[in-house]
């Protein structure tokens, strides 16, 4: 399974053709989509060197990724997803830059790979792909809520985000990890992925907070580091809707757990 990915590419503007599914689905304001064309992606995103490429998803995948779309979507206020998003893709794979994604993000739409369970595609990672491409959008539509000052002290001077190339780099050279890494947490990021930019750090606690891997409020409640960065996040949340408290993000780590148990 490949990891997750990110690619933001700047002036994206979206196609005006969509491109339909009998399987597409409307919830909370946003169209969940399977149809795959070349015209899904952005027109710069089609050219060099960019070089976009799709495969569409299995019919036998569909029903799974509709559920974990509408699980993810109904973790946010209607109105606040009518707001900035407007299309969740469903893929069984797709390229950029010659590198395979595993998501992405434009202006108003979501990209998300998904090639089966049995390939490592399972329900939280999928969920987790959503929410840290969301964070994404959200972070170019409110560039000022974050404080990005308070979230670089947080980081050990150690650290330095190390990809020039935003993530892209991390991918190609196989330094794209997504699992909790106790070493990083002394210093203030959560994975190996994290290093690769500021964006990239912000996404990995943002997919956690909304569907949090496991011992994730443990590190939270352990390294200073990581609940700082936890709490600048859930600020930053919180002032685009204020139902975004520490105590919501805690009861989504309890329904997970309950969901595994199940």
């Amino acid at each position: 399974m490949k990891a997750r990915h990110l690619l933001f590419v700047n002036l994206i503007v979206l196609p005006l053709r969509v491109i339909a599914g009998d399987s597409d689905t409307l919830f909370r304001y946003t169209r969940i989509q399977f149809g795959y064309a070349p015209s899904i992606f952005p027109p710069d995103w089609q050219r060099y060197p960019i070089n976009a490429v799709g495969e569409p998803i299995a019919e036998s995948e569909m029903k799974r990724s509709i559920r974990i779309s509408m699980t993810a979507l109904q973790k946010y206020p209607a109105e606040m997803l009518r707001l900035n998003i407007r299309s969740v893709y469903w893929l069984r794979k797709m390229e950029f830059y010659n590198v395979e994604y595993g998501g992405t993000n434009s202006n108003n739409a979501v990209y998300l790979t998904n090639d089966g369970e049995n390939m490592g595609y399972s329900d939280n990672y999928l969920e987790q792909t959503f929410h840290h491409e969301f964070s994404s959008i959200l972070l170019r539509n409110y560039p000022n809520l974050l404080d990005t000052l308070s979230w670089k002290a947080a980081t050990d001077s150690s650290l330095n985000y190390n990809d020039p190339e935003d993530g892209v780099g991390a991918i190609r050279n196989h330094a794209s990890s997504q699992e909790l890494d106790t070493l990083l947490c002394k210093k203030g990021m959560l994975t190996e992925y994290s290093r690769s930019s500021m964006e990239n750090d912000v996404n990995t606690f943002a997919q956690n907070l909304f569907a949090p891997s496991d011992f994730f409020w443990k590190l939270v409640d352990q390294y200073a580091r990581i609940r700082q960065k936890t709490l600048l996040l859930i600020s930053f949340y919180n002032k685009i809707n204020p139902s975004f408290t520490e105590m919501y993000f805690r009861q989504q780590g309890k329904n997970m757990q309950y969901a595994d148990k199940k």
